[in-house]
């Protein structure tokens, strides 16, 4: 079945900040990952693939009015190859709690799907650290699907370089909470066209050409506001798509139960639009250049605007890409 959006790939989790400087540190220097700070108030990161985490600072007034009891099943999830990686993880963490401002450790977890434990950081994000295969949760999915934008400037031969406290080798999953998990299941499946794997009554996991995937449970929290700045983000090319997208959003709203859809508008040097689902979960569709943010690792180091190329006599992101194929050019 055609979903009602064709979207590329999933492109980019959403983290809030209270100090930029401090989180490029964690994110960097303790979790490993491949960090750019993007402005004074912004990074993305990365780790296995070109699924990013957008950070953005909103500062301790910010994140003290948004009451967010839900943030833990709203969490990043990195690999590790065994359970003793999980165990020694966790006590490297214990370790290096004070120096990285790393508000709690918790509890080693077994179940049947191996070892993990889950970090509190400063900003009171969710980072699980977990015991899982090489490449993820690929395996549970049947066939391949097409992962050139997710893995575009990727190489299994690049040696890890990375002097971090913590070496999780892959970001596999991000998560979201929904109420029903069937009448989720349906919308999903119809509205993004996620290949979908039920791991249990309240479990599924979802792709979309991508290493990276949406960890989907099932709860009973009650709270479920404020999830804007948590939200998750497909990128397509160019405005038309942009808008095409929002139309069939609006279309769609009565029937899916959708609670805000916003307008379009132009963040971060592109244009597009966020809404809410029937679980008040938060997505974003924007016009971005195939392969989402690769394009900022592409450049090399700190971009010295925020998010402008590191190029002389660019504009923005639009003057490096080819306009027929919305690809990144290595050269101008």
């Amino acid at each position: 079945m055609k979903p009602l959006l064709d979207l590329p790939f999933l492109s980019h989790g959403h983290a809030t900040l209270r100090d930029v400087e401090e989180s490029v540190r964690f994110y960097r220097d303790f979790l490993g990952l491949d960090v750019l700070k993007t402005s004074k108030r912004t990074l993305v990161a990365r780790l296995g693939s070109n699924t990013a985490i957008v950070g953005v600072t909103i500062g301790e007034k910010g994140l003290a009015k948004a009451q967010r009891p839900w943030l833990q099943n709203a969490h990043f999830g990195f690999d590790v190859a065994t359970g003793d990686d999980v165990k020694a993880a966790r006590e490297l963490s214990l370790e290096h709690q004070a120096s990285f401002n790393i508000q709690n450790v918790g509890d080693l977890i077994e179940s049947n799907e191996g070892h993990s434990f889950m970090l509190l950081d400063q900003d009171g994000n969710y980072w699980e650290i977990l015991e899982n295969p090489a490449g993820g949760y690929a395996g549970l999915f049947e066939g391949d699907c097409d992962i050139s934008h997710a893995l575009r400037s990727f190489s299994e031969e690049d040696a890890d370089q990375r002097t971090s406290v913590l070496k999780p080798r892959l970001m596999s999953h991000l998560t979201c909470e929904v109420i029903d998990l069937e009448k989720s299941h349906a919308f999903y499946e119809e509205m993004f066209g996620f290949e979908m794997v039920q791991l249990s009554p309240k479990r599924l996991l979802a792709r979309l050409n991508s290493v990276a995937v949406i960890d989907i449970i099932e709860t009973d929290t009650t709270v479920r506001e404020h999830k804007m700045h948590n939200h998750i983000g497909f990128d397509v090319a160019g405005p038309a798509i942009v808008d095409a997208a929002r139309e069939i959003i609006v279309e769609n709203q009565e029937r899916f139960g959708f609670e805000v859809i916003h307008k379009t508008s132009g963040s971060h040097g592109s244009y597009g639009f966020t809404f809410s689902d029937l679980d008040n979960n938060a997505w974003q569709i924007e016009d971005y250049p195939r392969g989402g943010y690769y394009w900022m690792f592409e450049q090399g180091g700190d971009l010295e605007n925020p998010f402008q190329p590191n190029i002389a006599g660019v504009g923005d992101w639009h003057d490096l890409i080819d306009p027929d194929t919305y690809e990144y050019h290595h050269q101008i």
